[in-house]
């Protein structure tokens, strides 16, 4: 099938960012926006240290260009989102989208925040080109207050550098206090909470540049903050003057600004540490498997209880089956499971990186075809809604219909494509395959408690408790640990 060509526009407002990498995330961003539209690039039109607040878009020379592309046969007009074609809500659609789609009625306009052609008309468009505007005429106001302020503290204006990063020219690279940032990672991916991490990095004496003592909060901060998977955030607070964080789907994200120093399969198996907490509670507890223990008769999970009396704490710590009221002690059930994984995993863990890499290659496959599927929904109630484009301009609840359908679609398009670029992203890594390699040569028996429960839970599916049958176990192992994924990417495919 032949791309279809296309110009492409990038802009910058101030003089000082020369040099930084804003038009480079944005050129990225444009790139991946042309794969996924199969569009061809044949101009790249900047205006540089220029304000879309003062300055019209059809005066500004990189529009100009753009239109002069278009007159060459261009049938397509790239960008990275609104605020960088215009500032004043009116100009880029009176000068420029109009008069384009006018004398040019096939050339297409597409945004790199949106799957399909941008359409101005969308509400979500012009809330954005709205606060575009606002933003652009208090942001200087905003920065002569914030710059006053820290001036007269004798402070420098500006953000302090991230833990393990230095800043060189506006670019980011990993510093001496890299290596300390990924042990925290690991650490968090093994289930260990803030303040066992921050504990034990006093207790070894490990510091960085600017942190001579660790608290919850500081690892805290580190484990929550994108930079460390290659990208930067912005808006990310409720507003100028309240500290509060916006939802995640409200906050903007510059990806792959800058090298990572967390490889992408460990921050995902932090982030999945959370959500196995929500489903199957706290990590550090000796009921290792609780939540995915069943009985073979019933088939329900097994209730962990601690029935020793008072002052043997742990003494009759067991698993019971709330239906046939069958009870077997944790300690003889998590001897037979530890046996059965050693034995296995010497044979086993070299294949389970592949198997996993196989795993999400279905996944990302079932996916696509999901987002086909709404694609031409979305399409469908496109031209639908062109259609009645006479019915909708005089039928409030029918206009409501078509935005709140499209934009649930879009969402769930939007929600699709995360999930595959987090797929791409694990089947890039190497990070798990060293991982099992390092495995092979531990004990689980020197496992702690809590590693030994994220560790269930992340390769077991269940186990099978026989009561009848002197307490037999059947374990059934997964295909991949990335558990979490495997629940939102069955949900999506159902």
């Amino acid at each position: 099938m032949s791309k279809t060509t296309s110009t492409s526009y990038r802009r910058y407002s101030d003089k000082k960012q020369d040099g930084n990498h804003s038009l480079e995330i944005q050129k990225s961003q444009i790139l991946l926006l042309a794969e996924r539209e199969n569009l061809e690039i044949v101009a790249w039109r900047t205006d540089k240290a220029t304000s879309a607040f003062h300055n019209n878009a059809s005066k500004r020379q990189g529009i100009q260009l753009i239109l002069e592309d278009i007159e060459k046969g261009a049938e397509a007009v790239c960008f990275y989102e609104e605020s960088r074609i215009t500032r004043s809500i009116t100009d880029f659609y009176n000068e420029v989208y109009i008069p384009v789609k006018d004398e040019y009625p096939y050339v297409r306009f597409f945004s790199t925040q949106y799957d399909g052609e941008w359409n101005p008309n969308d509400p979500i468009v012009q809330a954005k080109l709205v606060f575009a505007a606002e933003e652009s005429e208090i942001k200087s106001v905003r920065a002569k207050d914030a710059h006053g302020t820290l001036l007269g503290k004798n402070q420098r204006p500006g953000s302090r550098e991230p833990v393990g990063y230095n800043m060189i020219e506006g670019v980011l690279y990993p510093n001496e206090d890299a290596p300390i940032v990924e042990l925290i990672f690991y650490l968090a991916s093994l289930g260990h909470s803030q303040d066992l991490i921050a504990e034990y990095l006093n207790e070894c004496k490990i510091t960085t540049k600017n942190i001579k003592f660790w608290n919850s909060s500081t690892i805290g901060y580190v484990l929550s903050n994108r930079v460390y998977s290659g990208h930067l955030v912005w808006n990310v607070r409720t507003s100028y003057g309240i500290s509060k964080p916006k939802p995640e789907s409200k906050i903007d994200l510059l990806k792959h600004a800058h090298e990572p120093i967390v490889s992408p399969t460990l921050v995902h198996l932090v982030n999945q540490i959370s959500e196995l907490k929500a489903r199957f509670g706290t990590m550090s507890t000796p009921y290792y498997l609780r939540g995915i223990a069943k009985c073979k008769k019933c088939g329900s999970l097994l209730q962990a209880k601690d029935n020793s009396p008072k002052g043997k704490k742990g003494q009759y710590m067991i698993y019971r089956c709330t239906e046939c009221k069958k009870t077997s002690s944790i300690i003889p059930v998590h001897e037979a499971v530890l046996n059965d994984l050693q034995r296995k995993w010497v044979n086993q863990s070299t294949t389970f990186a592949t198997s996993a890499r196989e795993q999400l290659k279905i996944w990302s496959a079932k996916l696509h075809k999901e987002k086909n599927k709404l694609k031409q929904l979305l399409d469908k109630a496109l031209y639908n809604e062109n259609m009645l484009k006479s019915d909708i301009a005089t039928n409030k609840l029918l206009a409501e219909a078509f935005t709140v359908s499209q934009k649930h679609l879009q969402d769930e398009i939007a929600y699709i494509n995360s999930t595959m670029d987090e797929i791409n992203r694990l089947q890039e890594d190497d990070y798990l395959a060293i991982f099992m390699k390092e495995l092979i040569q531990k004990s689980f028996y020197d496992f702690a408690d809590t590693e030994l429960r994220v560790f269930f839970l992340m390769y077991f599916d269940e186990v099978i408790i026989d009561f009848e049958k002197n307490n037999d176990i059947q374990i059934s192992y997964r295909l991949s640990p990335f558990v979490t994924l495997e629940a939102t990417t069955g949900q999506l495919t159902e």
